[in-house]
């Protein structure tokens, strides 16, 4: 009698392995690219928080505001839009010191892939009573 050895792997085994393997590699290169993909859109996320950062910071430090709309570029890619509006009177601060508050909305747009992405910002200013240039030290009017 004539024994059978099976040593080995047959063929139609090893053809489902592969074909598993394969399963199994499609569905983490497809992971992986997902995770590139999301990373590449938070990075943009992230640039456009740090110019809508950078921009809010600079926000009325050098100028008095105006309530309005200004657009602008940050660069070739990031563009903004600045909304300034006086909020409700119920929101309005009653001090003894003449202080006003401004609500301030930013928007960053930029486009990827043929499609317009945008983040917006939101925040409350209060700014002190402009001072009349009497007032102002003879530095500041440009006197000499």
């Amino acid at each position: 009698m004539r024994r059978i050895r099976n040593d080995g792997f047959s063929l139609l085994e090893t053809l489902a392995a592969m074909f598993l393997l394969a399963l199994c590699f499609g569905a983490l290169m497809r992971a992986t690219g997902a995770s590139v993909a999301l990373n590449s859109r938070a990075s943009e996320y992230t640039q456009a928080s740090l110019w809508a950062s950078g921009l809010l910071d600079r926000t009325f430090v050098a100028e008095f505001p105006e309530e309005g709309t200004r657009n602008g570029r940050f660069d070739d890619t990031y563009r903004w839009t600045m909304k300034v509006s006086t909020p409700p009177e119920s929101l309005a601060l009653r001090t003894k010191v003449p202080i006003h508050l401004y609500r301030v909305e930013l928007t960053v747009e930029w486009n990827e892939g043929g499609k317009t992405l945008s983040s917006h910002f939101e925040t409350l200013r209060t700014v002190s009573e402009r001072p009349r240039a009497q007032e102002l030290p003879f530095y500041a009017r440009g006197d000499s």
